[in-house]
């Protein structure tokens, strides 16, 4: 079977076709901030333009220009006896909370950045992580909710953790953002201590809270610090870095690994989760860095570098460890190494 015969006219449309997609992404992004989605759920799923405007309160002629939108990108259906109704899947897909809504109202928050990329681009200035809204870290808070399971199912799967941790071991997040990674642990493993290291007030004040909803003030700590000034002396079976490498400066990422080393116990583990950018013309073919490029794309005016593969495995080896695992499958879209003291 041969591939299909690029041309023109298929080019031009694969162009068109991701100016539409823009549009789809802001629809979604509007529908779920509006309410629109949960009110045709409680509708049962059918529902006229007039049923939602009342239900959300907004004005009949704009939600249903809307509702017509949803429908020419595929979100909606239209059944002339019903109304409105979700297009196949569109109901579980678009659920409140659900990965791939959070993960759009992520993109259209981007737009803000993208809008000043040609004079940033020129200029060389940069909009840090840190600089963003505080509806964005909001939305990664809610994301980094949904991974961390993710996290500590690997983290259970390592030798010798599992026993570690339900004998009273201790876990350090570098990067603990919400503090969702710190809690999952806390909750999962009773009898453990947990220690995140955080820089950012927002993710400080937003972890303070959630530990204190879920009564786990006794069992975890917060180092309102970078990681840059981790001070630990062999203190913890395990350390963890999820989607936080990339975001350091380049510059400290050598001495922040030889930190965790010696914040590790004899014989602990480091778990690194990040994205890893394509060291080879091959791995640009590779569908499995796609969402690194791409996150290197949107990260490129805060500062941030994402390394490749080679170079994030020799600064791990530089810092004293020894790698027993890398995988591009332990969680979707991300590398995981794995390395021991």
């Amino acid at each position: 079977m041969t591939d299909k015969q690029v041309t023109k006219d298929s080019q031009a449309r694969m162009l068109r076709g991701w100016v539409f997609g823009l549009h789809a992404t802001f629809i979604i992004d509007i529908g779920g901030r509006l309410g629109y989605f949960a009110e045709l759920r409680r509708h049962g799923g059918a529902a006229s333009a007039q049923d939602l405007a009342t239900g959300v309160g907004l004005d009949l002629w704009r939600t249903e220009v809307w509702c017509r939108a949803a429908c020419a990108a595929g979100i909606f259906t239209y059944d002339d006896a019903k109304g409105f109704v979700f297009a196949p899947f569109m109901d579980e897909l678009l659920a409140d909370g659900s990965p791939d809504l959070l993960m759009t109202h992520i993109v259209t928050s981007l737009t803000r950045d993208y809008l000043t990329y040609p004079e940033m681009f020129r200029s060389g200035k940069t909009k840090s992580f840190a600089d963003h809204e505080s509806d964005f870290f909001a939305t990664q808070g809610r994301i980094s909710a949904l991974r961390a399971p993710q996290v500590v199912a690997v983290a259970r799967q390592l030798p010798g953790i599992e026993d570690r941790l339900r004998s009273g071991g201790t876990v350090m997040d570098v990067g603990s953002g919400s503090g969702t990674v710190l809690i999952e642990f806390a909750k999962q493993f009773p009898t453990s201590r947990v220690t995140g290291v955080e820089p950012f007030d927002h993710f400080l004040e937003t972890s303070r809270q959630a530990i204190q909803t879920n009564g786990l003030a006794d069992r975890i700590r917060l180092e309102p610090v970078g990681a840059e000034q981790i001070h630990f002396s062999q203190e913890f079976d395990l350390v963890t870095m999820v989607q936080v490498f990339h975001e350091v400066p380049d510059r400290a990422k050598a001495d922040i690994l030889r930190r965790c080393h010696q914040s590790l116990k004899p014989s602990g583990t480091l778990l690194l989760v990040d994205r890893c950018a394509p060291a080879t013309g091959a791995d640009l073919r590779d569908r499995q860095f796609t969402m690194s490029i791409i996150e290197q794309w949107f990260e490129v005016t805060w500062g941030n570098i994402v390394n490749t593969r080679p170079e994030i495995m020799q600064m791990i080896q530089d810092a004293g460890f020894t790698i027993r695992q890398e995988s591009a499958d332990l969680i979707p879209t991300y590398w995981t190494f794995v390395a021991e003291k």
